[in-house]
Order: structure tokens, then C-alpha cells, then sequence
């Protein structure tokens, strides 16, 4: 049994589970409450594409943070409380091809997230009439939360190992939520450094991308 039968089973597994679906819900309706609600609170004169975007990543970050954690923990704790641990150590095939095929099904989920989130903020502020944007500064917009979503998804990688320590995924979501709130709480007080200009503004919590 090799690598690619063994992704295989993964990416069916998630893809048939309620999670996964529910997981593009709640991400999706997190852009949609916060364009609406960034665009709620901008001046008067229209809505223009970069202060817009900016906005809205700032405030994104923090959520990807911990859907990709969920994620993570979700994967390998869900063979705990599925009781499926034992059927799955008893396949003819080493432990480091189902951790592998495990961190590359994680990977590619989150990424698909973190691409389906910026997508439904652009039809979000096409929605509601954002101007003043270039498709150059989108796209390197896009690249920088793409790159700040690898490193958050690199993030993860403790809750994985707390799954399965605590042979569950609700730990590390109770993990990371601390993490969040530590953050934002230490931010507010000076002790992260601060970034300068529209499009630098928006990763506060944690601040992984300066």
C-alpha cells in the first residue's frame, strides 16, 4: 500500500464528512459579516478596493488562525474519537506514510480555505461597490495572505501533536483561542510592533508577518 492510496483514503474521508462542508460555511460567512461590516464603518465618498482589503485581512487573520488549527486537530483527533485509531495503525503501511498523508491532506484543505475566504471578500466588496483598485495590488494582496496563511498553517503544528496527546481535537481549539486572546490583549498594551502603511496593516493577531 503506498503514499498516494493512502491520500487517497484521507481526501475521502474528509471530503465525505459533515466538517468539511461546515468548515467552508463558517469561513465564508466570516468575510461576508466583516466586508459588510468594514464597509459599514468607512467614510463617506465610496469604498475604495486597498483600505477595504486591508480591513478585511486584518481581521481574517485571526479567523484562519483558528480554522486551520481546528483543522490540524481535527484530522488526527477525529481517529481518537471515531475510534478508528487501532483499524488504522492496523494497515499494512508505515506510520510515517499516514503522518505524512495526513499533513499533506491538512495543507492542501487549509490552503483551499485560505483561497475560498479572499475570493468571497472580492465578490463581497464587488457587492458593495469598492473602487479604486488594481488588479497588481490585488494579486500581490493575495499573494501576502497566501504566504501569511502558510506560515499560520505551520502554526498549527503544536495542536496536532496535542491532539493527539489528549486523543481529541477540542483541546487545541481551547489552545489556540487562548493564543488569540493572549495576543490581542498583549497587542493592546505595546508589546507587538507596528506596522506602517495600508498594506501592512493588517496582521495584528499574532503578528507573524512584519
Amino acid at each position: 500500500m503506498n503514499i498516494l492510496s493512502v491520500l487517497h483514503c484521507e481526501i475521502r474521508k474528509i471530503i465525505r464528512s459533515n466538517v468539511f462542508w461546515i468548515m467552508f460555511l463558517v469561513l465564508g460567512f466570516g468575510p461576508v459579516m466583516m466586508g459588510v461590516g468594514n464597509v459599514l464603518s468607512s467614510d463617506a465618498g465610496g469604498v475604495q478596493w486597498e483600505a477595504y482589503l486591508t480591513g478585511l485581512l486584518d481581521t481574517l487573520a485571526p479567523l484562519g488562525l483558528i480554522g486551520y488549527t481546528f483543522v490540524a486537530a481535527w484530522v488526527f483527533g477525529r481517529e481518537f474519537s471515531d475510534r478508528t485509531i487501532k483499524d488504522l495503525l492496523a494497515k499494512p503501511i508505515s506510520r510515517a506514510k499516514i503522518v505524512l498523508s495526513k499533513f499533506l491532506v491538512i495543507l492542501a484543505w487549509c490552503l483551499l480555505l485560505s483561497i475560498y475566504m479572499f475570493a468571497v471578500g472580492l465578490a463581497v466588496g464587488a457587492l458593495l461597490g469598492a473602487q479604486g483598485g488594481s488588479a497588481a495590488f490585488i494579486w500581490s494582496l493575495f499573494i501576502k495572505f497566501l504566504i501569511t496563511s502558510l506560515l499560520y498553517i505551520f502554526v498549527t503544528a503544536p495542536s496536532i501533536l496535542l491532539a493527539n496527546v489528549t486523543k481529541g481535537y477540542l483541546a487545541p481549539l481551547g489552545l489556540i483561542l487562548i493564543i488569540v486572546i493572549l495576543s490581542n490583549v498583549l497587542a493592546s498594551f505595546g508589546f507587538a510592533p507596528i506596522s506602517h502603511g495600508p498594506s501592512r496593516r493588517y496582521f495584528k493577531a499574532p503578528v507573524l508577518y512584519s
